[in-house]
């Protein structure tokens, strides 16, 4: 591989003053470097108190700790020094590392050496990704699952049940006089079943894996003076959103995350809904009602002092992601009120709320438990793709198709798979999944 040529070197810490920052150095000449910096001879896992000088220039008073290869995270030399976290610091020390015949670190450039030497696979190294990014603990959790091999465990077990389904039925097709025929035809279709229902517990958790990565997006719509902005705040906890008798007052979109469920929340206030010749408030609704649509729940706000409601006609549109929300609680209704009541001001109602929406957010999600697999869109994609082609397998055998064109679609799955795992996975791929990693990961 041409970058086993490299050395390659980046802060691993966030840009900024810090009491300590880690540099990494991974490659053939890591060591070397750090014992040329250093003055030292580095013992491997043995954490070295020293100095770095270049020239007679005093770099930094650090811990040195080095992983030779196979054994370290990267699978080649890998050396950590500890610095203080000056940014003129470390710059000064990754600019000596680079003068000695280091280079700097692509984003995500470490993991991707981790994958490309087999320390990792790709389901693994994505687990890194979704651990850097986690919103919530629920999210940190999904990721340190299947970082522990989760899902690349449950993969490599239908990996091996696909490799010898097309191993027998390949043998079928190389030596037909052999009595292995009844097996194959008896055989062949329960354990494609099994398989495809594995698959598809999988696929399951697909809404689970978008929720914990992306977040759900809450809208809170309504008529002008509904209470939104009201009901935004007391959500949040804090004075968010301008509050105003005078209606109109929001023009735009306001946003704010709030952790429900164990989920990432988007809040979302809108401006109110009402009859309006204002270009400016004519455009603020129709970015309202666009995302209404793109919500994953709308909150309906109805204001109970009211004798009706001139949003009615804008909720069935939308479907079973209304919420209707009845405002204004402490105050007296001039409508039946039957839904749920809230009031910003007192907090009446506020915790039914958020049970409420938690059970809306999470009605439609594989049911959670200590092994739970989220997968990601590229997860999906390709489990679709086998059980698509074991289908077709499946069907063939029930329609008696030649052996040769089961065995297709067996390869077919097996490479769809695979492609989860990493293995024969294009450099295109890897490239935009390892861009999206963060500097000296």
């Amino acid at each position: 591989m041409a970058f086993e040529k490299d050395t390659i070197a980046a802060c691993s810490t966030p840009p900024g003053v810090s009491a300590l920052a880690l540099i990494r150095i991974s490659g053939p000449l890591a060591i070397s470097i750090a014992e040329t910096l250093s003055g030292a001879t580095l013992t491997p896992k043995n954490p070295l108190p020293t100095r770095l000088s270049q020239n007679t220039k005093t770099l930094d008073e650090v811990v040195i700790t080095t992983w030779p290869n196979p054994k370290s995270y990267t699978g080649e030399n890998l050396v950590e020094i500890t610095c203080h976290g000056n940014p003129l610091i470390i710059e000064s020390i990754l600019n000596s590392i680079y003068s000695l015949g280091g280079r700097p670190a692509r984003p995500g450039e470490f993991t991707e050496r981790a994958f490309l030497h087999g320390r990792i696979d790709l389901t693994k190294a994505e687990a890194v990704l979704d651990i850097l990014h986690a919103r919530s603990n629920r999210s940190l959790l999904a990721g340190q699952r299947a970082l522990a091999g989760g899902l690349s465990e449950r993969l490599m077990a239908d990996r091996e049940k696909l490799l010898q389904l097309l191993a027998r039925i390949e043998a079928w097709i190389d030596f037909p006089d052999e009595d292995i025929q009844p097996e194959v035809g008896d055989g062949f279709r329960s354990e494609i079943k099994d398989l495809l229902k594995s698959v598809a517990s999988l696929l399951e958790t697909a809404p689970l894996g978008h929720r914990l990565r992306s977040g759900y997006r809450l809208v809170l719509a309504g008529p002008p003076n509904a209470g939104k902005s009201s009901l935004l705040n007391a959500l949040l906890g804090l004075d968010r959103a301008l509050v105003s008798s005078i209606p109109g007052t929001t023009r735009d979109t306001v946003e704010e995350s709030i952790l429900l469920a164990g989920f990432s929340v988007r809040l979302i206030d809108t401006a109110g809904l009402r009859p309006s010749s204002d270009p400016l408030e004519q455009e603020g609704m129709a970015r309202t009602r666009a995302a209404m649509k793109t919500a994953d729940l709308v909150l309906a706000l109805i204001d109970s002092t009211q004798s009706s409601d001139p949003c009615a006609a804008e909720w069935p549109p939308l479907g079973a992601k209304v919420l209707p929300i009845f405002t204004k609680a402490d105050l007296p209704p001039k409508q039946k009120t039957s839904g749920l009541t809230v009031s910003a001001q007192t907090g009446a109602g506020l915790d039914s709320l958020r049970s409420k929406i938690s059970q809306h957010l999470t009605a439609d999600l594989a049911t959670p438990g200590a092994d739970e697999i989220a997968i990601n869109s590229r997860h999906e994609d390709a489990l679709r793709r086998t059980a698509e082609a074991l289908a077709c397998a499946s069907a063939s055998l029930s329609n008696q198709t030649a052996p040769e064109l089961v065995a297709s679609d067996l390869r077919l799955a097996l490479q769809s798979l695979e492609s989860i795992l990493g293995v024969g996975t294009s450099e295109d791929v890897l490239d935009r999944l390892f861009s999206q990693f963060c500097i000296g990961k």
